[in-house]
């Protein structure tokens, strides 16, 4: 299903955050000898790269997150190294899903801490238990990490807390500490600086921090994989948090690490947008690209080269099994199903206003899904001023966390500033409105496609009366079966393993 054309009139030489993003980098790997970055065997400029553009993104639509308050560096060394028993006791109501210790595995997959879903009164890895459930079919056992804290309990599977690698990771840095090699580093700060770009991540001693953490957690990562011997090591969202480390660790034991797609590529330009890579590649980028699309394969391509780095077709994975933790709901009675994904994206009060007001406003017959980011606290539901205390018969707040593959078929469209679900929703035909003219730039693709448009929220109303009335499930694109893919991943590792050996 397509949608008409936009009739946004944000003219278009106010240029989105997106583009000014991209094209800085671009330039900055094209003035400045920034694949030269090194600390170690630790590759820094994709590791800058990303906190650049946070950097950046916190300058247009702060605050930054508050910084943690420094403590009594004792307490800091005592808590990190009690972290084991920290987390027992955390964890001490649901210690059937807390492993201790590592143990000897065929995989090994590191998630995020966020991409999780809660399916009958468990949570599970989003994108890594589609993966992990064929795997174990297939005769093979895997051993699950996870990032992040223990909120989301309990857990589907057992896991073993990741948050061992980055606390004492944090001890060793200060032994782990190497000189930065940072050729054209000077008159790359000058250059930002002349380009009134504020980036404070980039400073000398930022860098050698950010370094000397990402060093120390991939030693801990290394002991870990040690114990567990994989032949293949899975990480989603390999560029933040811990994924660097665990990326960088996985070279070190020469294991095949496969980054597994967990959003739409355009929307992270950081990390999957590259201008040129050194020769022999990046110790902090995977292996392999598990990619939802041929169009992303094609994306990534065009920079990864193999052997070293490759990109896959492997679907998403989460659309390979069948759905599970769809809400209990009657989907029959209401004429529109709209599915709203909200983004704690500050700046935006009005366009959630106006929302709010349409809302109140639109026919009984029109049921609104409003969804919260997965990674959301509930300190940001501010931003959306009334909108979230809406309380209507036709107005689900609660349910619509559902996992996204479940809601999706039965939507009419989605409605979001910028968010990268559209592409999601694109694989179950269902047409997607943008409410920011950062789109053009995410998902200039999508426009192009008539999949999605960008308009003003005061024409919300009447594009949603323009669709058709919900009638059917709406069936999926076609996609990759797992068992392929995962053959085509053991070959490469039995190659990645040998090409090891000859060195």
């Amino acid at each position: 299903m397509s949608v008409s054309a936009s009739t946004d009139t944000t003219p278009a030489s106010v240029m989105t955050f997106a583009a000014r993003y991209r094209g800085l980098v671009a330039e900055l790997e094209r003035r400045f000898p920034v694949a030269q970055w090194r600390c170690g065997d630790l590759d820094l400029w994709p590791l800058a790269r990303c906190s650049l553009y946070l950097d950046m993104y916190w300058c247009s639509f702060g605050p930054a997150p508050r910084a943690e308050r420094a403590t009594w560096l004792p307490l800091r060394i005592a808590s990190r190294l009690l972290r084991p028993l920290t987390n027992l006791w955390h964890g001490r109501h649901d210690l059937r899903g807390l492993l201790l210790w590592p143990r000897r595995a065929d995989v090994a997959f590191l998630g995020d801490g966020v991409s999780l879903d809660y399916v009958n009164g468990q949570w599970r890895d989003r994108f890594g238990e589609p993966v992990l459930a064929m795997l174990e079919r297939r005769g093979g056992s895997t051993f699950l990490m996870q990032g992040g804290g223990l909120q989301r309990r309990p857990w589907l599977r057992p896991a073993f807390l990741a948050n061992l690698a980055e606390a004492w990771g944090w001890l060793l840095s200060a032994r782990l500490a190497a000189p930065l090699q940072l050729p054209g580093h000077d008159e790359l700060l000058r250059f930002l600086s002349e380009a009134g770009v504020a980036a404070p991540s980039l400073a000398r001693p930022a860098l050698s921090r950010r370094a000397a953490e990402v060093a120390g957690s991939a030693t801990v990562f290394a002991w870990i994989l040690r114990i567990v011997r994989p032949r293949l090591a899975f990480v989603v969202n390999y560029y933040s948090g811990l994924g660097p480390a665990f990326v960088l660790a996985c070279g070190r034991r020469g294991i095949l690490c496969i980054d597994v797609q967990r959003a739409p590529l355009q929307g992270s330009p950081m990390a999957y947008e590259w201008l040129s890579l050194p020769a022999a590649g990046y110790s902090v980028l995977p292996d392999v690209f598990w990619c939802w699309t041929e169009e992303d394969v094609a994306n990534v391509a065009r920079w990864a080269r193999a052997p070293r780095h490759r990109a896959l077709w492997g679907g998403h994975t989460q659309l390979a099994v069948a759905p599970a933790g769809a809400p209990a709901v009657r989907w029959e009675g209401f004429e529109r199903e709209i599915l709203v994904a909200l983004q704690a994206i500050g700046g935006h009060a009005a366009v959630w206003d106006a929302l709010t007001d349409l809302i109140d406003a639109a026919p009984r017959g029109w049921r609104w899904w409003l969804r919260r980011h997965p990674a959301a606290t509930t300190q940001q539901d501010a931003l959306f001023g009334r909108l979230l205390s809406l309380r209507r018969e036709n107005v689900i707040v609660a349910a619509a966390c559902a996992p996204l593959h479940t809601l999706l078929p039965h939507m009419s469209v989605l409605v979001s500033l910028n968010s990268g679900a559209a592409l999601e929703a694109e694989l179950f035909g269902v047409p997607a409105l943008f409410l920011s003219p950062e789109a053009r730039a995410t998902f200039a693709a999508l426009l192009e496609r008539g999949a999605a448009a960008v308009i003003d929220v005061r024409e919300l109303g009447a594009r949603i009366a323009a669709l058709p009335k919900v009638r059917q499930a709406k069936a999926l694109t076609a996609s990759p079966a797992l068992e392929p893919v995962l053959d085509a991943l053991e070959s490469l590792a039995t190659v990645h393993a040998a090409a090891r050996e000859a060195r």
